[in-house]
């Protein structure tokens, strides 16, 4: 199973940035994108507060992407998630392996940003893997994800961001 996703934050940096996720799983027959996008949470999966960023905005993507339907259970046996996102694909192969080793620290003597995300990412991923399912993460050129990526932003311009996390289960379609 292929699904793209993208994350994007309008005033990414700035003084109140409002940051949006978005997947795209296929066409229905009719052609009409299938399409499931929210606003970023302010607070984190541990309920502590967060900054609204694209980087955040990425990751939550693809943390709803795997919530999406429980993928095991409809035959697939690889997931890939499709990503114009080099922090997501480069975190999930490599950094996440030297942040572990290295308690959570960048070769900067930085903590990683976005600890909570990345260690929930990686808890998924695990319990995929229980079920005899891969998730592979492929990088994909923007262009490719024009239509993941409109959803975004769109969903980072509507009204107020959510003051609890919300588990994304099931989505319908």
């Amino acid at each position: 199973m292929l699904i793209r996703t993208d994350g994007a934050c309008l005033a990414n940096g700035q003084q109140s940035p409002k940051a949006g996720w978005a997947i795209w799983h296929g066409e229905r027959f009719s052609g009409e994108n299938r399409i499931a996008s929210g606003r970023l949470e302010t607070k984190g999966p541990s309920g502590d507060e967060c900054m609204q960023t694209s980087n955040r905005a990425e990751l939550r993507a693809v943390l709803a992407a795997l919530g999406l339907r429980h993928w095991p259970g409809e035959g697939f046996d690889t997931l890939v998630i499709a990503t114009d996102s080099e922090y997501v694909v480069e975190g999930a192969t490599k950094w996440t392996k030297s942040w572990i080793e290295y308690s959570w620290v960048k070769g900067s003597g930085d903590p990683v940003k976005n600890r909570d995300l990345w260690e929930l990412l990686l808890e998924e991923v695990e319990k995929f893997k229980q079920y005899g399912m891969d998730i592979k993460f492929w990088r994909i050129p923007r262009e490719w994800n024009t239509v993941t990526d409109a959803a975004a932003k769109e969903a980072a311009a509507q009204g107020e961001a959510s003051d609890v996390w919300i588990n994304i289960i099931g989505l319908p379609f």
